[in-house]
């Protein structure tokens, strides 16, 4: 399998490159995060590639993150989500904002992306929310140096702010949101119920 491609950017579609790598050239197709940032051609470029092996045809696939990748090959494993549905998802948003929109179970904001209706927003939510919104394993504790006001304290309000850094946001966004969640909150909640709470906090902005 192609895993990467490190070479110059010969030419550059609406949705495909060129990549020569030691006078060879590898066409992709990108989505458009990936197509929106690429540098000018002859410059040098690495994408993370996906191969996809058909009969008829082999089609390779190229993204400028590894989140990108990662996020392209986790939709494939969805029942009826093929790479076209898979580029959609990419071009129109970033893997961080879908992580949390799958997490947070908003279809609506999963059905904004083209080619998903809301049957298969429900299916990715079904297949991916226990893949990509579940609290790490072993959790860990706040890092040093956020401010003792700030961070929030305890197991569970660690563990929480694990899980929102795992859904992409900074640890000081986490850390902001729950202390929100943490001046409102009358018991001890859960984890998931923290997450569920600090992401409607991070949603409101």
């Amino acid at each position: 399998m192609i895993a990467h491609l490190r070479g110059e950017l010969v030419t550059a579609g609406a949705d495909w490159v060129v990549i020569d790598v030691a006078g060879v050239g590898y066409r992709c197709l990108v989505p458009a995060s990936t197509r929106s940032r690429l540098p000018a051609q002859g410059a040098a470029v690495q994408l993370y590639t996906y191969l996809q092996v058909r009969e008829d045809a082999l089609t390779l696939y190229g993204f400028l993150t590894q989140a990108e990748y990662d996020l392209f090959e986790l939709l494939l494993r969805v029942d009826g989500v093929g790479p076209k549905v898979a580029l959609a998802v990419l071009s129109t948003t970033d893997p961080a904002a879908f992580r949390r929109a799958v997490a947070f179970e908003d279809l609506d904001a999963i059905c904004r992306v083209p080619g998903i209706g809301r049957k298969t927003a429900q299916r990715l939510v079904l297949e991916l929310k226990d893949k990509i919104g579940a609290v790490p394993a072993g959790g860990g504790g706040v890092p040093d140096g956020l401010p003792v006001a700030v961070a929030p304290a305890g197991d569970a309000w660690a563990e929480a702010s694990e899980a929102l850094i795992a859904l992409g946001y900074s640890r000081g966004e986490a850390a902001a949101a729950l202390a929100r969640v943490r001046a409102e909150a009358v018991e001890a909640p859960s984890v998931e119920t923290l997450v569920r709470l600090a992401l409607k906090q991070l949603y409101r902005g």
